[in-house]
């Protein structure tokens, strides 16, 4: 399990980032405010679009993925065995669970919303937030006022690696306008596993 463990990317999420930044650009995307991880994964991915779109770009450790706690550096198997039902709690998307020493999907969500809200886009700005799968999901259902948990089972948000949501929002309420979620348009039927 990876959490907030500072992996780099692989060849493959080096090409994949690529193509969501070249995706980007043909959507039309220019010169965007982009907030990252302070992961060295996300910020990588987020210096593809910058050097493709332009715009600014800074890191910010509250948009880390959630902290795994003792579980970060295992397999998922080591921690199945190991808290069988801790971890069938985490993974059925309980939203308070929280791993030995971690942060409960809860509060990986409050966290980023935060820094959301923190840094609102003005009107014809554009914000990327660069983060990670969980910290994502969590970030779009608080947004969105969806139950976390049911999101998480029915993987409708899940993020694979480069996918995106694009929300459109005012900027003076705050109200999401409308959302696609989870786009992977750019990447491979296998990477997508669809």
């Amino acid at each position: 399990m990876q959490g907030q463990v500072d992996t780099p990317l692989d060849e493959t999420g080096q090409r994949q980032a690529r193509l969501l930044a070249a995706h980007l650009r043909r959507l039309g995307v220019q010169a965007p405010r982009i907030h990252a991880s302070d992961l060295s994964r996300a910020h990588a991915t987020a210096e593809a679009l910058h050097r493709e779109l332009g715009g600014t770009l800074a890191t910010f450790p509250e948009l880390r993925e959630i902290s795994l706690g003792d579980w970060e550096g295992h397999l998922y198997d080591e921690i199945a065995a190991r808290h069988p039902e801790l971890h069938g709690q985490f993974w059925s998307g309980d939203p308070e669970c929280c791993p030995p020493g971690g942060e409960t999907p809860q509060a990986v969500g409050e966290r980023v919303y935060a820094h959301a809200l923190a840094h609102w886009p003005q009107a014809g700005e554009t914000l990327m937030l660069v983060s990670h799968g969980i910290a994502i999901s969590a970030l779009l259902t608080r947004l969105l006022g969806l139950d976390y948990q049911t999101e998480f089972q029915s993987r409708r948000y899940l993020h694979l690696n480069t996918a995106y949501s694009v929300l459109t929002v005012d900027p003076a309420s705050r109200e999401v306008l409308s959302a696609e979620v989870a786009q992977a348009g750019h990447l491979t039927a296998e990477e997508t596993g669809r």
